[in-house]
């Protein structure tokens, strides 16, 4: 069921064109800004867009700019990710998995980040992600505190119950039209 659905979402996210893109990444942005007062954190966790994914770069290099520290995702093996530090957008390198990842070394504690803003192929109302499968982010969220946020386009959110016993559910997932919070009386 999983495949299906990646390939499903995977092509209509695919035939977004540029414009589509700028557009609702802007406004997802902006709902992001709305959701919370960046002000009030201090580490954030993003990642580099990889294909038609939400473009998050301007949120990162305006927080760069108000000396915020800013980690993205670095695959360090086959079942190992860690967040690193970058000083700029341009702080980054392309991995042998063909994604942007910092060039730092020095791995940012996993606690010490406030706000992990993660992307998706797909998430369910139950909050739950549906990403490439390899299980990355779900090992590395399995004992992370703090706010995890879905960044995704409002397609992208879907009914369908895909969750594992060990997937981890955001704690909210912002598209360009809304922020998605449900509770379990919306779930039926």
């Amino acid at each position: 069921m999983k495949k299906a659905l990646r390939e499903q979402y995977l092509n209509i996210r695919n035939q977004l064109d540029s414009k589509e893109i700028r557009l609702n990444s802007n406004l997802i942005i902006e709902n992001v800004k709305k959701q919370f007062d960046l002000n009030q954190y201090n580490c954030f966790a993003f990642y580099m867009p990889l294909g038609k994914e939400v473009n998050i770069k301007p949120l990162i290099e305006e927080l760069l700019n108000k000396n915020k520290k800013i980690v993205l995702p670095k695959v360090l093996d086959k079942t190992t990710m860690e967040f690193f530090p970058i000083t700029d957008l341009s702080d980054v390198h392309l991995s042998k998995f063909k994604i942007l990842e910092p060039n730092n070394n020095q791995k940012m504690p996993k606690n010490d980040i406030d706000l992990m803003f993660i992307p998706g192929i797909a998430f369910n109302h139950a909050k739950y992600r549906l990403g490439f499968g390899a299980g990355f982010y779900d090992r590395y969220l399995s004992d992370y505190k703090n706010i995890k946020v879905g960044i995704c386009y409002e397609f992208q959110v879907i009914k369908d119950n895909f969750a594992d016993d060990f997937d981890i559910p955001m704690n909210l997932i912002i598209t360009e039209n809304h922020v998605h919070q449900y509770h379990d009386e919306d779930l039926n």
